[in-house]
């Protein structure tokens, strides 16, 4: 456990290997993923920059595996930026892409059934395969399943099914952390049909 949500708000984190989830709990204990943080990923800077509000963390964030993250204290931070003004416009980006995410998981946990959400998800992982490659590309799960699940706003009984029914309809092949893409513009049609 990194930070919980209410924490007095220290400073951010950049993720050198391992796996992060930012997350919210209902108060029944449903867990609301907001994001998966990767290597090469930094988080929790939003409370850096909010004026009067950042004084505790937003979220709870957690490591999914054994993790290498670097600390950035907030006042010794924003002291460098008040030196270096240009060096927080990579920062500006990465939560610019952050927000793009979480508006397009905002739309298809309103507007899509879950099997349309995964496929989005897989097609993600490869988007620069051909819609007919030569041979399957195949998307490791670097995360439990129980997160991909909270991460794609469901529970893991409904992921399995969602991995069932595109199985059954040959799109995807599983086998234990691989997902195969057996129909990558199968996959594409059923997150955007035009």
């Amino acid at each position: 456990m990194l930070f919980q949500r209410g924490d007095a708000y220290r400073g951010f984190y950049l993720l050198i290997e391992g796996g992060v989830h930012i997350y919210r709990l209902s108060p029944e204990g449903r867990m609301l993923v907001l994001h998966v943080i990767r290597p090469g990923e930094s988080f929790a800077e939003v409370p850096l920059f909010e004026m009067g509000d950042g004084d505790t963390y937003p979220a709870t964030a957690e490591t999914l595996s054994d993790s290498t993250l670097l600390f950035f204290p907030a006042d010794a931070f924003l002291s460098f930026v008040d030196a270096h003004p240009r060096s927080a416009l990579h920062m500006l980006g990465q939560l610019a892409g952050r927000l793009r995410s979480a508006v397009r998981q905002l739309d298809a946990v309103s507007l899509q059934d879950v099997q349309e959400r995964l496929a989005r998800y897989l097609v993600e992982q490869v988007p620069t395969v051909p819609d007919a490659p030569d041979t399957a590309p195949t998307v490791e799960l670097d995360i439990p399943k129980s997160v991909l699940a909270a991460e794609l706003g469901t529970v893991p009984e409904t992921l399995s099914r969602a991995l069932r029914a595109l199985e059954e309809e040959a799109l995807i092949r599983t086998e234990d952390a691989e997902i195969a893409l057996t129909d990558v513009r199968g996959l594409r049609h059923l997150v955007d049909p035009h």
